[in-house]
C-alpha cells in the first residue's frame, strides 16, 4: 500500500464492506482510511481532513476593545457588511451608543465567513468594525471528489473520511486502516 503519500505502509485492519451513504455524520465517518475497490466504476468520496463552510460563533476586537462605534441602539438587529460572507446579522449590547458585546447572532452564521474577516455594523453611525470568530464546519457533499472509471481491484490514490452514494457505481468497497 505505501505507494501514495499519507497511506500507511501496512494495514492493521480492514472495515467492510463499505456501503456508500448520502449521510455525512459520525456513523459514516471512516477516520482517514485507504479505500480498496473490488469492482470498478465511479466512486465519490470526501478526502480526509476536508472541512466545510465555517460557522460564525462570535466577534472579537477591534470593536470590543474600545472602538465599538457610535449611534447604535440596544435591542436592534444590525446587518454586518464586508468579509467573505453574506447575510450576517446580530443583536448587540450597547452602552452610550457603542457596541460592547454580542447578544445573539440572528442569521448568516454559515454564509461563507472566514475566521478573522472584518465586518462593519450597518446602522448607528456606521463606524463599528468587528472581527468575525468562525470555526470550520463539517464537510458537505459539495466538497466531495468523484473518481471515474476505476479499475477492478484498485486502491484510491487518496485517504478518505466518507464514501458517498451519489454518483457511486463501484462496488465491493473496503476501508483499510
Amino acid at each position: 500500500m505505501g505507494q501514495y503519500a499519507n497511506q500507511p505502509d501496512f494495514a492493521t485492519r480492514a472495515v467492510g464492506p463499505i456501503t456508500p451513504d448520502a449521510a455525512i455524520n459520525q456513523t459514516t465517518f471512516l477516520d482517514s482510511a485507504a479505500i480498496y475497490v473490488g469492482n470498478g466504476g465511479n466512486l465519490k468520496v470526501i478526502i480526509a481532513g476536508t472541512v466545510g463552510p465555517s460557522t460564525v460563533t462570535g466577534f472579537s476586537s477591534p470593536g470590543f476593545s474600545g472602538s465599538g462605534g457610535t449611534g447604535y441602539v440596544q435591542g436592534t438587529e444590525y446587518d454586518l457588511l464586508g468579509g467573505n460572507g453574506t447575510a450576517l446579522a446580530a443583536e448587540f449590547n450597547v452602552v452610550n451608543g457603542a457596541i460592547v458585546s454580542v447578544i445573539n447572532i440572528t442569521s448568516g452564521t454559515t454564509g461563507g465567513y472566514l475566521n478573522g474577516d472584518l465586518v462593519t455594523v450597518d446602522g448607528g453611525d456606521g463606524n463599528a468594525t468587528l472581527r468575525v470568530v468562525a470555526a470550520p464546519g463539517p464537510p458537505t457533499a459539495s466538497e466531495a471528489v468523484t473518481f471515474k472509471n476505476l479499475s477492478n481491484g484498485c486502491f484510491l490514490p487518496v485517504i478518505v473520511d466518507y464514501v458517498l452514494a451519489t454518483d457511486t457505481t463501484a462496488a465491493d468497497i473496503i476501508a483499510v486502516k
